[in-house]
């Protein structure tokens, strides 16, 4: 089973009913909530809600820790095939696309790369900025290069790894081995909002998540962190920093990441309107969704 969608659509909301309706267990699919200490950013489960049904990939690494799309789709392979042995239903339930294509179609097959490069590449960014890194790019592999923009600081150290670690650029290992057939039988649904109401739900959401304590979080980050790590740089948590440095004003500052995060879930909604295995539901018809899981379940 999956919930999938944009952000601020219900999804968790969505999700948490239907394990609780069909015994499920929830997996979240969401590239930001694998990070500790990020929680109000992030749109995390809360702990009340984390008690009412088991959670799975949540705070699994430190900001400063690196977890591929590869790597989720083996631990939640894993995963779920311990949930049906307890004889429970698996939800997937995010808004990372690709997260969501590596585990129900596989991934490509790139060899795992060595953490010292991983590192220093890594480093390069720190020390010299993203645009050097995209020099470094262009000179191994352009066409790479030039279909990034050259402030894309996660596309490009991502591709700078994998052409410097295999010799081997990221596009030809997508080419030799393509998202294929399904590897599992799954049922997937997303709520469907009208735009503009998405878009002011996106609005208050961000509001209410400064008024919560997102500020304090990315304070207590910074005392341990570099403001340029990677999961820093992040939708909301980039302005915050800015903020924190006197660099954005509180107006600003609010209606920057309330922007950016619009943005995002255009994206999304366009990623996932081209997945033709989603079922799209209007966000009142909880009752058409939870008539659809059980005639799924009964076949």
């Amino acid at each position: 089973m999956v919930v999938a969608g944009p952000t601020a659509s219900g999804k968790s909301n969505l999700a948490l009913s239907l394990a609780q309706e069909f015994k499920g267990e929830l997996i979240c699919s969401d590239s930001m909530q694998v990070y500790r200490q990020m929680d109000i950013g992030t749109a995390k489960p809360t702990l009340k809600e984390q008690k009412l049904v088991q959670h799975h990939q949540l705070d699994l690494i430190d900001p400063d820790e690196h977890y591929s799309a590869g790597q989720y789709e083996r631990d939640t392979s894993r995963i779920i095939k311990q949930i049906q042995e307890r004889s429970h239903l698996p939800i997937v339930v995010g808004g990372t696309g690709l997260y969501y294509r590596a585990l129900m179609y596989g991934i490509s097959n790139i060899p795992e790369i060595p953490e010292s490069l991983r590192k220093e590449v890594l480093s390069w960014q720190e020390e010299h900025g993203t645009s050097y890194c995209w020099k470094q790019l262009q000179k191994h592999d352009p066409q790479g290069a030039d279909r990034l923009h050259q402030n894309d600081t996660a596309r490009i150290l991502r591709n700078l790894e994998v052409v410097l670690a295999t010799g081997t650029t990221l596009s030809t290992f997508q080419l030799q081995q393509p998202f294929g057939e399904a590897r599992y039988q799954f049922l997937a649904v997303a709520l469907e909002w009208e735009r503009h109401v998405l878009y002011e739900r996106i609005n208050q959401r961000t509001r209410k998540m400064l008024e919560f304590g997102w500020i304090a979080e990315v304070e207590s980050l910074l005392s341990r962190y570099s403001p340029d790590l990677k999961p820093l740089q992040a939708i909301g948590y980039r302005e915050i920093v800015q903020y924190l440095q006197n660099k954005l004003e509180w107006e600003p500052l609010l209606q920057e990441i309330q922007k950016r995060t619009r943005q995002y879930a255009k994206r999304q909604m366009t990623w996932f309107s081209r997945e033709a295995e989603i079922e799209w539901y209007q966000p009142d018809n909880d009752a058409a969704i939870l008539a659809k899981i059980k005639v799924y379940l009964e076949k």
